[in-house]
């Protein structure tokens, strides 16, 4: 019979906390994966985790935003505190504008006849039943009949987060240059991910989904 050495063979618990290392807040759904294994989980929403491995293996840390962090299990503990520093390469600068004015959007105006009263209808941001929304101030489009588009649409809409997350130019980034792919590789693993979790599509959360493609990309072919 092979013989097992004890590194090899003996199970140990890990369990702590992921903060971020500027502001020691807790960092929820960060990936821990077990390196060359296909084996891992993520941060719960307090930043806490705990994961079962072997002794000597290698945990990565990996979060969008932060440099990947990696931690060789010793042994048992159960008041880790991995620390991630943010990657300043993904950080750019934001510009929020409050009130702003686009030039020529009240050019509408401009063509009603002297002393006209406008009064506009408010608009709800979600037309009503049987009527669709416009660009024009307060207008909507009736129509009648059956809405043949209407199952379409609501598929669109539970899977619009999804869409906007693997289209994201940052989240792409990210994944590429956190393993070293090209924009090619990562469409071909993108749909081998797609195949194998059907209900990543359904997901509402931005940072659960990218929580499942790190740790998708990080396994081995």
């Amino acid at each position: 019979m092979p013989f097992l050495s004890n590194a090899q063979s003996q199970i140990i618990t890990l369990s702590g906390v992921v903060l971020d290392s500027a502001s020691f807040q807790p960092l929820p759904y960060v990936a821990i994966q077990i390196k060359n294994k296909s084996m891992g989980l993520s941060t719960k929403e307090d930043g806490t985790f705990s994961i079962e491995t072997n002794l000597s293996d290698t945990l990565v840390f990996t979060r969008l935003g932060h440099k990947p962090y990696l931690f060789i299990a010793r042994k048992n503990q159960n008041d880790l505190r991995i620390i991630l520093a943010e990657d300043s390469r993904l950080l750019k600068d934001v510009t929020v504008y409050g009130d702003y004015n686009i030039d020529g959007v009240d050019d509408w105006k401009k063509n009603l006849p002297a002393n006209t009263q406008v009064k506009l209808k408010n608009q709800p941001l979600t037309p009503e039943p049987g009527s669709v929304a416009t660009f024009g101030p307060g207008i909507t489009i009736g129509f009648g009949g059956k809405d043949k588009t209407k199952n379409k649409r609501d598929e669109l809409s539970k899977t619009e987060v999804y869409r906007k997350t693997i289209t994201s130019p940052e989240v792409r980034k990210q994944v590429m240059e956190l393993y070293g792919i090209s924009e090619e590789t990562f469409n071909k693993k993108l749909e081998r991910f797609n195949f194998q979790y059907p209900e990543a599509p359904y997901l509402d959360s931005q940072k659960e989904i990218v929580t499942l493609l790190i740790q998708f990309f990080a396994l081995k072919e």
